[in-house]
């Protein structure tokens, strides 16, 4: 009987899940318009306060939009005129992020053939923003030519970047790289790039930030929460009844057996899938420390000295903000793909971090190893890759002796790999660290 009710359950959680799935694709839509009725602060900004600049731009809202008037006029090396809706004032803004994409209802006119216009959103974040430094907000930018968009034009939000100009002017960390949009203080909207002097003028109709209420990663895994409490809810039910059912027959205990087996089987998959990396199927950190806490536990065959070698795709940050991040991830893939097949099998390779990969060979001093290095170098600079990109990486070798933490043996080869980029990349440094100790075991963490 409960067999029959439970085929009941799951065919309306599937029935419901579907509808829901669907209701989150193509509904649950929300939007934040932009426009001359929205009240959000608007001023003209020129180059006047830059030396030599001397275009004047003035606000003209008289035909119900968002307009400027623009004077472009020679003298300040970057002339440029810009319209700006402000959000809030720093350190507070409105939260962007939430939004897959924008639409925009923009018109702009100049002396150009190709009057293109500049898009920028602007976000504080204290990690790298200060109150009353405006330059400090980070600019995420997006280009675009209104004219051959009369119908507007939608973007994803993932199509800015982070203008060079503003990164030059604030180095960071490369996790703070990134474009930000979850404490937007403004947008803007100003001349484009290369713009001649005379009359231009930029109108904004509308604008859109389109997202889901609840984003689609998050909506899946409420789902996924549902799926699995409601498996969870049939094992301890089933549980209860087999408990029953074990009493009169012993068909039951096999059941229960072969249903236990098969959490085995899963929990091991996903374990195996726990330690490698998806886009390219090498070890990831967790899947690279098993393995090497395994070799040093067992002691199979020759084991110390290894060689670590640490590879970074020099300028790897170009491709993608050039060709965009399918086109890195190609060349990420490439890049294991030719490792994986340039090493023997008993190498062990794991991917360490975006664009950078660590390479193990055990039995294998220093010096063989940059030999090794050199070769995989030579290959990398030589092969074909997407976009015809000429792709090159930086190297960092060392040896891990017995007796030395892990930790000590990576940072070296962190730091020789650092010096092969400040001596010009495309090249293979050697740090070969201290004398091994042999009378302890190494510890295999990090």
């Amino acid at each position: 009987m409960h067999a029959r009710v439970l085929r009941r359950l799951l065919i309306v959680l599937l029935v419901l899940t579907g509808i829901a799935l669907l209701w989150n694709r193509f509904g649950m839509t929300t939007t934040l318009v932009i426009d001359a009725r929205s009240g959000y602060a608007v001023d003209a900004l020129d180059d006047r306060a830059n030396p030599g600049g001397r275009s004047v731009a003035t606000l003209d809202e008289s035909d119900g939009t968002l307009g400027m008037d623009c004077e472009l006029r020679a003298g300040y090396e970057w002339a440029f005129c810009e319209l700006r809706l402000g959000f809030a004032q720093a350190p507070h803004g409105i939260d962007l992020s939430r939004y897959d994409s924008m639409r925009l209802w923009v018109t702009a006119t100049g002396p150009e053939a190709q009057q293109r216009v500049r898009v920028y959103v602007r976000n504080f974040d204290p990690a790298y923003s200060r109150v009353g430094v405006p330059g400090s907000e980070k600019v995420d930018q997006l280009v675009y030519e209104p004219s051959r968009y009369p119908q507007g034009y939608e973007v994803p939000l993932s199509r800015f970047t982070v203008s060079q100009w503003w990164i030059d002017e604030h180095p960071m960390t490369l996790d703070l790289e990134a474009p930000d949009f979850r404490n937007a203080t403004q947008i803007a909207f100003s001349t484009g790039p290369k713009v001649e002097p005379g009359r231009h003028t930029i109108r904004i109709q509308r604008i859109e930030l389109v997202g889901k209420a609840i984003s689609t990663s998050t909506f899946r895994l409420g789902i996924i929460a549902v799926w699995m409490l409601s498996v969870f809810g049939y094992l301890v039910l089933d549980s209860l009844l087999k408990r029953n059912e074990l009493r009169l027959s012993a068909a039951s205990q096999h059941s229960l057996q072969r249903l236990n087996e098969s959490l085995r089987l899963e929990t091991h998959s996903l374990a195996e899938i726990a330690r490698t990396d998806p886009l390219t199927g090498a070890l990831n950190r967790k899947g690279l420390a098993d393995e090497l806490m395994r070799i040093v536990r067992l002691g199979e065959g020759q084991t110390f000295p290894m060689t670590l070698v640490f590879i970074d795709i020099d300028h790897f940050k170009r491709i993608n903000d050039s060709l965009g991040h399918d086109v890195g991830d190609q060349v990420i893939r490439g890049l294991a793909q030719l490792v994986r097949s340039a090493v023997q099998r008993d190498d062990l390779f794991a991917r360490w971090g975006g664009e950078e990969f660590l390479l193990v060979f055990r039995d294998t001093p220093g010096i063989q190893g940059r030999v090794i290095a050199e070769r995989l170098r030579e290959r990398i600079a030589s092969a074909t890759w997407p976009g015809e990109l000429h792709v090159t990486c930086s190297f960092g070798v060392t040896e891990w002796q017995r007796g030395e933490d892990l930790d000590d043996g990576i940072k070296r080869a962190d730091e020789a790999m650092y010096r092969a980029k400040q001596e010009g990349r495309d090249r293979v440094e050697v740090e070969l660290g201290a004398a091994p100790a042999p009378e302890s075991q190494p510890a295999a963490t990090f």
